[in-house]
């Protein structure tokens, strides 16, 4: 699974076409940690799923039903409070970062107009969606995080959000310099060549630095230091070609299947996988289509298991 800052810009893009200036008309909470948004945008009705799952940490438009809870959770009531019935004014992406931030106007209690961001982390089990005022002073979070879970970074109401900070390069900077040839020099010769780029560059994962080294014609198995120059050169080149693509939103929408199941989608072809490949209009239904047929998966290997267990208890 590669829900990464490319996958992320790619959905922050398509967001922005759909529901920019459009109004929050339903808000609700179908599970722990994930919020849906009704929302009305020109002429048309969405639903925005975000989700702070450990294992499924998300964002995308949905058209799945979702059941809710008879009492909604407290998170529910404080997200009502502040931007139901709100207009998203922006949605943006934090440099090449899984982060993304709303800003959502709308009328305060007095009547008077007010600017909140919902900020969506899509972190893995630090995944999290935080409400804060237009300055960034946490209102409320999805997960609370206090002292005695996390001495680097609390999460709780009245205290200033703080971005994390990285020393990661991001590769759509204006000022973007730090490419290949200047990483070469501090390079160790055991490094594995597709590492470079998770390791170096915001918002890759492991699978987009294999799709390079593979369009590099660089053989997979050997380190750095068996990299030749003209093999540099051309990874370099696909590095900018993939900066382009970003920075002029041409990316795409795919899933890739193997015997029957989804294995991986992302935002650019991976043309080195030898899977089933799926193009689809909307990265929102490429990413749906993954979560969902694992999650059925997971249901039936769940129940399976549980059978399979009290069998085993009848037999003894």
């Amino acid at each position: 699974m590669s829900y990464d800052g490319i996958v992320t810009r790619k959905i922050v893009n398509e967001l922005k076409t759909t529901l920019l200036g459009g109004k929050i008309q339903k808000i609700t909470q179908p599970s722990k940690n994930d919020i849906v948004f009704n929302v009305y945008s020109m002429g048309k009705a969405y639903k925005l799923l975000l989700s702070a799952n450990n294992n499924e940490a998300r964002i995308h438009l949905t058209n799945k039903k979702y059941e809710n809870p008879d009492v909604p959770p407290n998170f529910t009531f404080v997200l009502r409070k502040h931007i139901n019935q709100g207009k998203i004014v922006d949605i943006c992406q934090k440099g090449l970062d899984r982060v993304v931030i709303f800003s959502i106007s709308s009328i305060d209690e007095m009547g008077f107009d007010t600017s909140k961001k919902l900020i969506v982390e899509i972190m893995g089990k630090h995944s999290n969606i935080i409400l804060t005022d237009d300055n960034y002073k946490i209102i409320d979070s999805i997960k609370r995080v206090n002292l005695s879970m996390s001495q680097v970074r609390q999460l709780l109401p009245g205290i200033k959000y703080e971005f994390i900070k990285d020393d990661k390069y991001d590769i759509t900077d204006k000022d973007f310099i730090f490419d290949i040839k200047k990483l070469d020099q501090k390079l160790a010769d055991t490094t594995k060549p597709y590492k470079i780029f998770y390791q170096h560059y915001e918002g890759f994962s492991p699978i987009v630095g294999r799709e390079l080294v593979f369009r590099a014609g660089i053989d997979p198995k050997i380190k750095w230091g068996l990299v030749s120059e003209s093999e540099k050169i051309r990874l370099n080149n696909l590095l900018y070609e993939l900066r382009e693509n970003i920075l002029n939103d041409n990316l795409s929408s795919y899933s890739y299947e193997q015997e029957g199941k989804v294995k991986e989608f992302h935002a650019i072809k991976l043309s080195h996988l030898a899977y089933k490949e799926n193009n689809y209009a909307l990265m929102s239904k490429s990413i749906e289509y993954f979560y969902e047929f694992n999650k059925t998966n997971d249901r039936l290997n769940q129940l399976k298991s549980d059978y399979i267990k009290k069998v085993d208890t009848h037999i003894k």
